[in-house]
């Protein structure tokens, strides 16, 4: 077949491609994804994909790198924006959440990357994760200042409270099969006070409300 000649009237189809694409590599990997078959469910030829993408390196990596963009600059935003530290987590949770929602074949897509220990998942790493980490260590290292956080190394704090989201995202659709009657979407409604009651001391208002409850 002939390479496609791209002129100023010819269609643009990278949308679609980039949909296509996605679904394939959130399915397989990016091993089990050959730009052929990304090609054919698309309708156009290898070339014109080569035409937007130098290679299938570079078409995986823009995918990847489009919704680390879109979670972790939502992050930043959050971190500098107002709010008391628990305000704030609460937040960063909730992006998550809404970005699962919204378009959970992008969340399968950075997982699946993950999990395979892809080489664009170390360039997420190193170009949006570790943006993301600085932003959280900033409001847990003020949370621990302020009192309302318990004195746990900050640096290492973000891991947990993102490992704790990704897991019950992962884990939403078997939860009522590990613990029957207790569904998925409760458990992610419930996502931030859990993750909170995690992170707060004694001292904080919350917890000194809980407590004034309880007895």
């Amino acid at each position: 077949m002939a390479r496609p000649v791209k002129t100023v009237d010819s269609p643009d189809y990278r949308a679609k491609i980039d949909q296509v694409a996605e679904s394939l590599f959130a399915e397989r990997g990016f091993d089990g994804t050959p730009i052929r078959e990304i090609a054919e469910q698309t309708g156009v030829t290898k070339a014109l994909i080569y035409h937007y993408y130098q290679s299938k390196e570079a078409l995986y990596l823009s995918l990847l790198e489009k919704e680390a963009a879109t979670v972790v600059t939502r992050i930043e935003a959050v971190a500098a924006g107002e709010g008391d530290p628990e305000q704030k987590i609460r937040a960063i949770v909730q992006v998550f959440l809404d970005r699962y929602r919204i378009d959970p074949q992008s969340f399968r897509l950075v997982q699946r990357a993950i999990d395979d220990h892809s080489p664009a998942a170390h360039t997420l790493a190193e170009r949006w994760f570790s943006r993301a980490h600085l932003a959280m260590e900033a409001i847990t290292a003020e949370g621990i200042d302020s009192g309302l956080f318990k004195p746990l190394p900050s640096g290492a704090t973000p891991f947990v409270i993102v490992g704790i989201i990704i897991h019950a995202l992962r884990a939403n659709q078997l939860m009522d099969r590990i613990t029957p009657g207790f569904s998925g979407p409760e458990v992610l409604t419930q996502l931030a006070d859990l993750v909170l009651a995690l992170l707060r001391t004694d001292r904080s208002p919350v917890s000194k409300g809980k407590k004034k409850h309880e007895e």
